[in-house]
């Protein structure tokens, strides 16, 4: 049975009342959960920082979000939120029949040649009446892979998330980032195995990403594709490594490979500006990133599986890659299949 950590319970509640901007994080497969207060920065001031947390919108015309860390704490989780049954949040007719036209759309547009892949999202909006605080806290304590946060700022509002997807990490000019693509359940893929279209996707993530850093690395290394777990789902991951040019920094690195193929498509410039001149609902946040930049070590987390809450909603985002060989059956399920990540949190 999930049991409260009560100090963190109650540090939620304090930062929320107090309105002061703030993240909480707890990294993959760590029992802490660790709390910055931040300073938004609002100049070029940030290139002498030592410690700082960033976040990026998807957009291209929005420059990343620098807060100062001024403060640190951490709490030992006493128990974590676990959910063994497969749920999925209730997505209107309305919102499921837009995202099939849209994906039979830009199938059209792929035919003709103008781009191999392009990722469209959509978005649910679920009334939440009851304590925001303690929906905080499941987040944090969830039993879910990934890069698990609450994040505030007066500016961009109140966001939360359990992402699997690793924008880039460094350990002074060592870094590691990864192509991650396709999703199945994960209780059905002994039968339902990854097709060749999630495979062809996994490929064209992987060579975009190699194509952006090779004039930023000195060396990198290309891993085997793999399957991995996030949640009660699936996906095919490649991680790759290597050693960036000693003038550049992990948000050099970052800046280079926002938005990845993943996120946006390939190539991406056709896939961006596809999805400008198509897609109605603003983003924000979704599939941009955000985590910790130190002077040491960094770690960037694309922003995937998250939601946004605002006077007793919850507005939760996911998207699906689309390519020549996608059907629109398929990928208008796989949107319903993704908010299994964050559906048993806010259904508990």
């Amino acid at each position: 049975m999930f049991k409260e950590t009560p100090l963190l319970l109650s540090r939620i509640e304090e930062l929320l009342k107090a309105g002061v901007d703030f993240a909480f994080y707890r990294s993959p497969k760590s029992d802490q959960v660790v709390l910055l207060q931040l300073s938004a920065i609002k100049d070029e001031s940030y290139n002498s920082c030592d410690d700082l947390w960033v976040t990026c919108p998807f957009s291209e015309e929005h420059s990343p979000y620098y807060y100062r860390v001024f403060s640190e704490e951490s709490f030992k989780l006493d128990s974590t939120f676990r959910d063994d049954q497969f749920k999925t949040l209730e997505v209107p007719n309305s919102t499921l029949n837009e995202y099939r036209s849209k994906v039979f759309h830009a199938i059209d547009e792929i035919g003709k040649g103008l781009m191999n892949k392009v990722v469209l999202h959509t978005q649910i909006e679920v009334a939440y009446s009851k304590e925001i605080h303690r929906l905080i806290h499941k987040v944090l304590a969830a039993d879910i892979e990934g890069f698990r946060y609450s994040f505030y700022s007066a500016e961009l509002g109140l966001w939360m998330g359990i992402t699997p997807e690793v924008l880039v990490q460094s350990d002074r000019r060592d870094f590691k980032t990864m192509a991650l693509a396709g999703t199945r359940k994960l209780e059905d893929l002994d039968v339902d195995p990854f097709r060749e279209k999630e495979r062809a996707e996994q490929a064209w993530v992987t060579k975009e990403i190699v194509e952006l850093l090779n004039e930023s690395a000195d060396f990198m290394h290309v891993g085997e594709v793999e399957t991995v777990k996030a949640g009660k789902l699936a996906h095919l991951r490649t991680i790759i490594k290597g050693k960036m040019k000693s003038h550049l920094t992990t948000a050099d690195i970052a800046n280079i490979l926002h938005p990845t193929a993943a996120v946006c498509g390939y190539p991406k410039s056709l896939a961006y500006r596809y999805i400008e001149e198509n897609e109605i609902l603003d983003r924000s946040l979704y599939s941009g990133y955000l985590g910790r930049v130190q002077k040491e070590s960094s770690s960037l987390y694309v922003n995937l599986r998250c939601m946004s809450y605002k006077e007793g909603m919850i507005k939760v985002y996911v998207g699906a890659g689309i390519t020549a060989d996608s059907d629109p059956e398929l990928e208008t399920e796989e949107i319903r299949m993704k908010t299994s990540t964050l559906a048993s949190i806010l259904m508990a």
